[in-house]
């Protein structure tokens, strides 16, 4: 059973235990970085505001066609509309279908998953969102940002009812030396993987995978070699993989390599 268990370390972890026994642990997005999303998030929808209201002035108040004056207060309830929608589902929409992301938390490397470790819901989406109101007291997200500030996983209201949490993904784009030698190595060693392979890899295997290579440096031998095991056998059987042989003799080679393949299409701006 998937539980969140709290992190002592000085900067805020959440971690997750996944059906093999695998612990995730993903560091928690601060004020600093959600703030800065939601700073390009509002940018981006006052921009569009603006760019509306000036289209729709051109196009029907400078104008003074008979049958326009019968519709400009059919037309102007239709902008409102309109605008309520694109600003009330921008949050919504985004990160619903775009695997918890909106344009500014793209661009923060941060993202919205359920307390699971799981990608984000459309009804988790909708309910952090509506909250999103409450969050915004008395003007600012000052209560959002009040409650995310004492939390040990830096969670607004929102999170805490629809039972999510922003992450950070820098440490994914973080290598150590070592790792950009096993990158250099499996690189010239690719994997051949079929559509249908690509295809049914989820997000939660990439997260596996991808936490476990980046923290292969701080594993014991028999912890590596324990969890390799484990997590190669998982990925064999959705791969349908038939080299059997070769990924039993080296397991963490053959997970090593289907990183480095998978990299691309999971990393932000690929995959989501």
């Amino acid at each position: 059973m998937n539980e969140w268990t709290p992190s002592q370390q000085a900067d805020r972890e959440a971690s997750v235990v996944t059906p093999e026994h695998v612990q995730l642990r993903f560091q928690t997005a601060g004020l600093g970085s959600r703030a800065a999303a939601q700073l390009i998030d509002t940018g981006i929808l006052l921009l569009v505001n603006i760019t509306v209201f000036v289209l729709f002035s051109i196009v029907v108040l400078d104008r003074n066609e008979f049958w326009l004056e019968e519709m400009k207060d059919f037309a102007i309830a239709l902008l409102l509309l309109f605008l309520f929608i694109v600003n009330a589902g921008y949050f919504f929409f985004l990160e619903a279908f775009w695997t918890g992301q909106t344009v500014g938390k793209r661009l923060m490397k941060i993202r919205v998953i359920r307390d699971n470790g799981q990608p984000i819901t459309f009804l988790s989406a909708a309910i952090r969102n509506l909250f999103r109101l409450i969050d915004a007291i008395p003007s600012g997200y000052f209560l959002g940002a009040l409650v995310s500030f004492f939390h040990p996983q830096d969670k607004r209201i929102g999170d805490l009812v629809a039972g999510t949490i922003v992450v950070s993904e820098n440490e994914q784009g973080k290598m150590s030396r070592k790792q950009r030698s096993m990158q250099n190595q499996a690189i010239g060693l690719p994997l051949l993987l079929e559509d249908r392979q690509r295809q049914a890899i989820t997000r939660e295997d990439w997260q596996l995978l991808s936490t476990f290579i980046t923290r292969l440096d701080s594993l014991s031998k028999e912890k590596r070699r324990e969890l390799g095991d484990q997590i190669a056998a998982r990925f064999v059987k959705k791969l349908e993989w038939s080299d059997h042989k070769s990924v039993e003799q080296d397991p963490i080679a053959f997970l090593e390599r289907l990183y480095w393949q998978l990299q691309k299409d999971w990393q932000l701006g690929g995959k989501s």
